[in-house]
Formats: structure tokens, sequence, C-alpha cells
């Protein structure tokens, strides 16, 4: 038989071992829908029993079948590659998050403090802009506003009262009747005292000095000081008028002595001239005397040494010039001790002179100056009492400095009161809350006898705004739409405008269905891991067709901001089924080309 076997042992076509010599008889058997060729020799004999595996099969398949199969399978794989080259798949992006209005929630907060008296809204309640939601309770408004006035009136009486005593415009009764009325601290109490004393006693040196012309503003006690402070003038008076007699006494004998000088320095001088002219004379007439006897010595040596004159008579006139000239000396020497001594009387006379006029002169300016102070006594009294009015008018000024430095802090006191006092009052008119806008109430906090705190922004309650617009485009006026968070691999994909399919996690999709949506904005930037989600995120906004989700039975249920969502973003909805296999291949084509 020249036709192929199936398993291909002989390739000649020869059945058998392949040594037969094709003389035998072929025998054709069908098994399983094939022929099966068995051949016999026929040199030998039939065996006695029919022996299997010492025959030949030959698997013949049929051409029809063949045909039929590979005909089928080019069929289905050229259909299949069609219609995957055709067929189109959509590719998402799968993001969770949750459905939140487009437009701002509006919170409602308590303009002041207080306390909540009465809620007429509950959670989920639609309202009405304007319509009113809670009432607070005003009687602590009302106290605290009573408080703020009486303390603001009580810091204007103290400013009326501080402003009239630096006037000077209060009596010290009228002080003591203010301390008491206003309740000043003592430390204030105590200013006004000092204050009221020394402005009375400056009154009272006034009049003492003629600067008051009346007495109607002392008391008692001012008189009696004024009639005290008189009689020292008067004493100072009398004792500057005794001193200016004495001293005028003692100036009169300084006088007397002083003339008694100037006569006695007279006569001193004249006794002076005399013993100069006697001393001169004296000397004068010596001196001839001695140049007589000097002259005889002379004329009688000659005689002596030519022996006319004794010895005797020579060293007897030797003797007289020596006499004479002794005389002389002493004559000269008496004078000179009359005259010296005369010189130091006239010396000690001027002295005494020059003593006697300064005393004189001292005497004259005390005089002078005792006068000045007896016409001066009241002067120098004013004075003193001028300078005691100036310390006084120094204490003055420190205590009005620290008068000043209250009244500006009791006007910052009434400025800051003005304030709380206008809030109070606007606290009143606030006791009525309503809505801002219209909107479903949403996270109500507030209950009757709740104190909301103004500092820390807590919200009684929230107003979600309701309604959808019929356009995407008009989305931002308070529709809800899905907040998502899309990861940071796939949201190069993501582009605005893609559509996207909305699961609401609250109802099964196998039930209930999904919603169509559209994207509306994309974040900028990414946001940072944190403990609820622990990878980057880019913050991706959803629109919702539709507001509600419309059951089979064309029923709605109505969506609520929070309800957690599962959006399909649909980044590509051309992509094929067989671009899935080039894919595949390409990616294992780019592992083949990696070296590690």
């Amino acid at each position: 038989m020249n036709g192929h076997s199936k398993n291909g042992n002989n390739g000649n076509g020869q059945s058998g071992n392949g040594n037969g010599n094709g003389n035998g008889k072929n025998a054709d058997i069908t098994v399983a829908g094939q022929k099966v060729s068995t051949t016999t020799r026929s040199s030998a004999p039939a065996p006695a029993i029919f022996t299997l595996p010492e025959q030949s099969v030959v698997l013949k398949q049929s051409p029809t079948w063949s045909r039929a199969i590979i005909w089928t399978l080019m069929g289905v794989t050229s259909a299949g590659l069609l219609w995957a080259a055709i067929a189109k798949l959509e590719q998402v992006v799968g993001a969770k998050g949750q459905l939140k209005p487009q437009g701002k929630v509006q919170e409602v907060q308590s303009p002041t403090n207080g306390v909540v008296k009465e809620v007429r809204v509950k959670d989920g309640d639609r309202v009405k802009k304007g319509q009113t939601l809670i009432f607070m309770d005003s009687t602590a408004s009302k106290a605290q506003l009573e408080s703020y006035e009486k303390i603001r009136e009580s810091a204007k009486q103290e400013n009326q009262f501080y402003r009239l005593l630096m006037d000077e415009s209060l009596s010290v009764a009228e002080v003591e009747a203010s301390i008491a009325r206003l309740k000043l601290p003592k430390e204030i109490a105590a200013l006004a005292r000092s204050r009221a004393a020394l402005v009375g006693e400056n009154q009272l040196y006034r009049v003492q000095v003629g600067d008051g012309n009346s007495k109607t503003n002392l008391g008692i006690d001012e008189i009696a000081r004024l009639g005290a402070a008189r009689r020292e003038s008067d004493s100072r008076s009398a004792a500057a008028r005794l001193e200016v007699e004495q001293l005028e006494k003692q100036l009169a004998q300084t006088r007397v002595q002083l003339a008694d000088a100037r006569k006695q320095l007279v006569a001193d001088r004249l006794v002076l001239a005399e013993i100069k002219a006697r001393n001169e004379k004296t000397l004068k007439e010596g001196e001839e005397s001695l140049k007589i006897e000097r002259q005889i010595l002379g004329d009688i040596e000659p005689l002596g040494e030519q022996g006319a004159i004794a010895r005797y008579q020579i060293n007897k006139q030797k003797q007289a010039v020596t006499d004479r000239y002794n005389e002389l000396l002493k004559q000269q020497a008496d004078g000179k001790i009359d005259h010296e001594k005369q010189a130091k009387e006239v010396q000690t006379r001027l002295a005494d002179i020059a003593r006697l006029e300064q005393e004189e002169k001292r005497y004259t300016v005390l005089i002078e100056q005792a006068r000045e102070k007896l016409i001066n006594t009241n002067v120098i009294t004013e004075k003193d009492v001028r300078d005691k009015m100036a310390d006084n008018q120094k204490k003055i000024a420190d205590i009005d400095s620290q008068l000043g430095r209250i009244i500006v802090d009791n006007e910052k006191r009434i400025a800051e009161l003005d304030g709380q006092i206008s809030q109070a009052q606007q606290t009143l008119k606030y006791q009525k809350i309503t809505a801002p806008s219209d909107g479903i109430v949403f996270d109500l906090k507030a209950r009757p006898g709740f104190v909301p705190q103004p500092s820390q922004a807590e919200a009684l309650l929230k107003i979600v705004p309701d309604g959808c617009p019929d356009t995407v485009k008009d989305a931002d006026k308070g529709c809800l739409v899905a907040e998502v968070d899309v990861t940071n691999e796939d949201i190069g994909f993501v582009r605005v405008g893609q559509k996207a399919d909305i699961r609401v996690d609250s109802f099964p999709y196998s039930e209930y269905g999904d919603i169509k949506g559209e994207v509306l904005s994309i974040g900028s930037d990414a946001l940072p891991p944190d403990e609820t989600h622990r990878f980057y995120r880019f913050p991706v906004k959803v629109s919702l067709k539709s507001q509600d989700l419309v059951l089979r039975d064309k029923s709605a249920l109505d969506l609520q901001s929070g309800m957690s969502v599962s959006v399909n973003i649909k980044v590509n909805e051309n992509r094929t089924v067989l671009s899935l296999f080039t894919d595949l291949f390409n990616k294992q084509v780019d592992t083949l080309k990696q070296v590690r």
C-alpha cells in the first residue's frame, strides 16, 4: 500500500516491518472511523489462534474530515483575529471618594456668646434663605449689657470727678463726699485727699501774700494758720527793726572812735616831724662840732711835730675828736630810735583808723541790710510762702500726672466698654439665627442649653446647598459631585471631560446600577500621604448626570452629601482586544532587551 501512515514508521510506504515483498493479501478493517489494513503471508500456514501483535496496523486519516477540521480552525482563527482587531474595549481608571456639594457648604455659627434656647430644625430638613433656625437665650446678654453700662457710667463719673478735682473746683468736703460716693480705691482716694489738702494750703498762702481777696473758701484751721503766719511776720519786722537800731548805735560809736583816732594821728604826725627836725638839727650841729674839732686837731698836729705844742695837748685834742664823734653817733642812734618809735605810733594809729573805717563800712552795710530786711520783711515772708506754694504746686503736678494717667486708662476702658456694649447690643439683635441660603440642614450640633464658642469657630449646623442645574457647565451652583482620589500612577490618563460611571456604595451596583458622569476638574498638585491615604493622590471632581439614582421601576433614590462612591473614569474607549495581546508581546520583547 502506497498511502501515508499517521505514525510515520516507514517513510517508503511499506507496511509491517519493511521487508515484505508485497505478495500477501491485504484486508482493510475499519476501526473508529479509520481503515486498518492487514497483510498476511500466503506462504506461511495460518495459525490456529489469531494473534494481533504479529500483525502490522496502519492508521489512515480520512481526507474529508481533515480538510473540514483544518478549514474550521483557519476560519475560527481568522474570525477571532478580525473580531480582536475590530472589537473595542473600555479602559477605565478606578477611584474612590465621596459625594459632596459642588457649592460651598454654609457653616452657621453663633455671632456672639450665648445659650441655645430653641432649635426649629433638625438634620435633613430643607430650609429657605432667611428661615428661622435657632433662638438664643438673651438673659445672660441682657445682664452682661447692664453690667457693661454700669461700669462705663462709673468710669465716666470717676473721670468727671478727677477733672473737677484737677480744675480745683471742689472743696475738701466735696472731695470726701465724692470719694465715698464713687467708692474709689484707697490709693486713688489718698491722691485725691492729698491734692485737695495741697490746693487748700495754696489758697491759704495766696490770702497770706495778698493774692486772695476773701476768706470764704478757708476753713477754721486755715484762718487760724493765717493769723499765726501774720503774727510771725510782725515778729520778724520787730526783730529786724531792733537789729537796725543796734547797728546804728554801734556805727555811731565807731565813728566817734574814728574821729578821735584821726585827731590823734595828726598829733602823732606833728611829733614825728618835730623828732625828725630835732634829729636833723642835732646831727648837723654834731657834724659841725666834729668838723671843728678835727680841724683843730689838724692844725696842732704839725706844731706838735715841731715841738711847739706838748704831746699831751695833741692827744687831748684827739680824745676830744673821738668823744665828739661818739656823741654824734649816740645822738644819731637816739634820734633814730625816737623817730622809729613815733613812726610806729603813727602806723598803729593808721591801722586803728583803717580798722575803724572798715568797722564803719561794715556797720553801714549791716545797717543797710537790716533796713532792707526791715523793709522787706513781708517780701521775705512772701518769698517763703511762694516757695512753699511752688513746692506744693510740684506735688499737685505729680498728682495730676497720676490722675491724668488714670483718666487715660479710664477712657481706654470706656472705649473698650463701648465696643463691648455695642457687641452686647448686637448679641441681643442676633438672638434669632436664620438660614443664610437655601439648602439642607446637615451636622446639627445645636440643642437647647448648648453653649457655642465663637472664638473656636464652632458651627451650630451646616447647610448643604440644595438643587442641581441642568448642565455640567453650571454645576458650581450647588450640585452634588463625586470627589475622588486618583493615584499618581493613573492620573496621567485622566483628562477633563472624560466620561465616568459612578457607583454609590450604599446601593449595590447589581441591583441599583450606576450614574453617568463627567470629569469636571483635576487637582493641580498631588496631596501628600496621611493617616487615611498612604499614597500620593490627585483630587478629581466628577459631575453627576442625575442627582438621584433611578431604578428599573423608574423610582428614584435621593443622594446625600457624604455618601461613599466608586468611580470608573473611562480614559480610553477606542482600544481593541488585539492591542491587549500586542501589549503583552511588546512587554515580553522589552523584557528580552534588558540585560538583567
